[in-house]
């Protein structure tokens, strides 16, 4: 068994939204015609991408930030963290397809996840570099 398996399922999970995300910006470019490469079109479609979007833009400080808390602050609080992110996510998600000025609740519970193991793991690493 893995050190990390509750940061393993939760890398898995953030992929997956990511994934689910990506696959409903194709079925609404599908379903609304807007042809690749075009960024707008329906707003339905402009949505759905800008989920998706925000989403991979979260993705790319998330993911290493969980694994760096993983090894500072051990496997359940990182898979915790993941966990938040993902309803994170889903809130925003639903708020903002159906109606972009109500995203903000979700947004701050992924970007919580986000900063809030950011910071301790900074301050867990400086502290370490100064009295270790």
């Amino acid at each position: 068994m893995s050190a990390y398996p509750l940061t393993m399922l939760g890398t898995l999970a953030v992929v997956l939204i990511t994934l689910i995300f990506a696959a409903r910006t194709g079925q609404a470019r599908g379903k609304t015609g807007v042809k690749a490469p075009a960024m707008s079109g329906s707003e339905e479609f402009e949505r759905a991408n800008r989920v998706h979007l925000n989403t991979v833009e979260q993705l790319v400080m998330f993911l290493p930030v969980m694994w760096i808390f993983a090894s500072q602050m051990g496997d359940l609080a990182a898979g915790i963290a993941a966990l938040v992110w993902v309803i994170g996510r889903v809130l925003y998600s639903a708020a903002y397809m159906a109606d972009p000025a109500k995203r903000t609740v979700g947004f701050l519970i992924g970007f919580a996840a986000l900063v809030i193991p950011f910071l301790i793991s900074t301050g867990l690493i400086l502290w370490g570099l100064f009295t270790g």
